[in-house]
């Protein structure tokens, strides 16, 4: 079966796996190929994809994840996919870490902006009559 996994950046990973285990606040189902349709919310969770000897895994936040004719697609807001389960929330972490560094640095940004267009109108005069 193929998975592939979507964010807002868009299009992150895809490949060809065996089958999968979705770990979520309810609990764990595994999906193989020729499932039934299934469609699973997941707040923050993990899957651990199997092809072969080879797994992997991905850190989902606030997703949604539909399984139909054999095609795994993964909907989420953040997903890092790692070799190990703690690979995958360390990426998952540092890049949450940099959202949040780039959020306060736009933030200070707009606050600064802010306050030099205040004191450009004031300087101005403009909307005295």
């Amino acid at each position: 079966m193929i998975f592939k996994v979507l964010t807002q950046q868009g299009k992150t990973y895809s490949d060809e796996i065996e089958f999968v285990i979705i770990k979520n606040e309810d609990g764990e189902i595994g999906i193989l190929e020729n499932h039934v349709p299934i469609i699973i919310q997941i707040k923050e969770g993990h899957l651990r994809f199997t092809h072969g000897k080879n797994e992997s895994y991905l850190v989902v936040e606030q997703g949604i994840i539909e399984f139909k004719n054999n095609e795994l697609t993964i909907l989420a807001l953040e997903a890092q996919m790692g070799a190990t389960l703690e690979k995958a929330r360390h990426a998952f972490d540092l890049m949450k870490k940099e959202k949040l560094e780039l959020t306060k640095k736009e933030n200070i940004d707009f606050s600064k902006q802010e306050r030099d267009l205040k004191e450009n109108i004031t300087k101005s005069k403009a909307g005295q009559l």
